[in-house]
């Protein structure tokens, strides 16, 4: 008996890429963000499907951003330097590297600084020590030549120079930038926060606290996550002031955790109000983790932290360090946390004997080399993931 060959219902296949409850099931199910927008492109209902706020939210929870590369910052008189991190298991991130714009080639000065990377956007400026009639810029190293850089209004005239240059956590935050000031005297801390809005600088909030504990040195760690500006302190806690009340709090470290040196300690931003700390002490690493909506507000509150890592470095960088380097016999071999992606996905070390910066994938407990420093520079050094952009930039219809 010969079977029938199976005839395809065309009129089936047009009810489910035409059906925008379906859709909005298909798409989030797509395997990178450069194939969504390949998919939203294939017609005007797709797009408007992917374009959907509940449709993005629902690939991003499903699809964490990838890491293209990171900008190394140093504190001397040199140029940014971005170095690409090629992933061989994800191929169709090759083009981005390949035509980005993600250095400052065009730009003849050493003065220039990255503030801050986030979400495709590149903060920066030129320091205080050269009289430039140039104002702070935003560069989107994946958006095409002629679009990718937007220069901002020159920053309000201050004595100081920020402490801090902060791009929006937040994509219903309208605003261009944050300008962070800080000063403090014995317990007395001071802080004026500017905002750039369409085209304009204007002061979002002001503050002041006498706190319990005196902050000594504030740090130029800081970070914005919803809201609220985190700033890590010499003394035992993190100085935290709400952009929305204008208040001051204080957030203890954990037990057994504390400042030794100007980089053994970093805070990360994560999802779902998630304050993550990055601590090295010897030969170890240790991740801590809080939610923020535990924390009271009022003051100085006893910090719920709960430990998520501990990792041994000599087992996992020793590979990476000369023979007869060992971190607990030599006070002065330290190991320094120079970057982290959000929620503790990955962490950046520099081991400073050697003047190697390593990448730690923190579930894998991969360690590979990704920058020497050049022996001569003594300045210290920060670095910036640049992550994939998303959400995705789909054209307008």
């Amino acid at each position: 008996m010969v079977s029938l060959p199976i005839v395809e219902d065309e009129s089936s296949v047009s009810k489910v890429l035409t059906n925008d409850g379906l859709l909005g099931e298909i798409l989030p199910r797509i395997h990178c963000p450069t194939c969504y927008v390949r998919a939203a492109l294939a017609s005007k209902r797709w797009i408007r499907n992917a374009s959907n706020q509940t449709t993005i939210r629902t690939f991003r929870s499903q699809h964490s951003p990838h890491l293209l590369g990171i900008y190394v910052l140093s504190d001397g008189f040199s140029r940014p330097e971005f170095v690409p991190l090629p992933d061989a298991s994800r191929p169709e991130l090759e083009p981005a590297l390949r035509h980005g714009k993600f250095g400052f080639d065009d730009l003849d000065t050493f003065s220039l600084s990255v503030w801050d990377c986030r979400n495709e956007h590149v903060l920066y400026g030129f320091g205080p020590s050269f009289e430039l009639p140039l104002g702070p810029a935003v560069q989107t190293p994946l958006r095409y030549p002629g679009e990718n850089t937007v220069v901002l209004p020159r920053l309000p005239c201050t004595i100081c120079p920020p402490h801090a240059m902060l791009l929006p956590d937040d994509n219903d935050d309208d605003s261009s930038c944050y300008r962070v000031d800080i000063e403090n005297r014995d317990q007395m801390v001071y802080a004026k926060v500017f905002v750039l809005r369409a085209g304009s600088w204007s002061i979002h909030c002001s503050a002041s606290a006498d706190l319990a504990r005196s902050s000594e040195h504030i740090l130029k760690v800081t970070l914005l996550m919803l809201g609220t500006i985190y700033m890590l302190t010499t003394t035992g806690y993190i100085l935290t002031l709400d952009l929305a009340t204008a208040k001051f709090s204080i957030i203890d470290l954990p037990e057994g955790v504390q400042f030794e040196y100007s980089s053994n300690l970093a805070p990360c931003r994560g999802d779902d109000s998630i304050l993550y700390l990055f601590h090295v002490s010897g030969d170890k690493l240790t991740v801590w983790l809080q939610r923020m909506n535990d924390h009271g507000g009022d003051g100085s509150t006893a910090s719920k932290w709960i430990l998520r890592d501990t990792i041994s470095l000599l087992e996992t960088c020793g590979h990476l360090v000369e023979q007869g380097w060992e971190l607990e016999d030599r006070r002065e071999a330290f190991v320094s946390v120079v970057g982290v992606g959000d929620n503790a996905e990955f962490v950046f070390l520099e081991l400073e004997e050697t003047g190697v910066i390593v990448y730690m994938h923190l579930k894998s407990r991969k360690v590979k080399k990704v920058y020497q420093r050049h022996p001569y520079n003594d300045f210290g050094i920060r670095v910036l993931p640049f992550m994939m952009v998303w959400p995705a930039v789909l054209p307008e219809l």
